[in-house]
């Protein structure tokens, strides 16, 4: 894949992970509002799945930034093509 393609790709992924991070912190917003009368264990354990599926999508994030950047400084530094 060409560095323009990936860089658009990699805009789209980012927007992704952005709604999905953003889903995942409104569901834990649901559990610390309305604590179900459940087992408080299990309730622990979904919240902590929910807090690191959260923290696996900042480092998703961080990755393709530093992914797109990369690609820039290799994008600018590239020699021009030749007419």
């Amino acid at each position: 894949m060409d560095i323009a393609g990936r860089l658009a790709t990699i805009q789209q992924e980012i927007g992704q992970v952005e709604n999905e991070k953003l889903q995942r912190e409104q569901m834990l917003g649901l559990f610390w509002e309305h604590m179900p009368a459940i087992d408080p264990s299990l309730i622990r354990g979904r919240m902590l799945a929910i807090q690191n599926q959260i923290q696996a999508l900042e480092n998703r994030k961080r990755a393709l930034l530093l992914e797109q950047q990369e690609l820039l400084v290799q994008a600018a530094t590239r020699d021009p093509p030749k007419d």
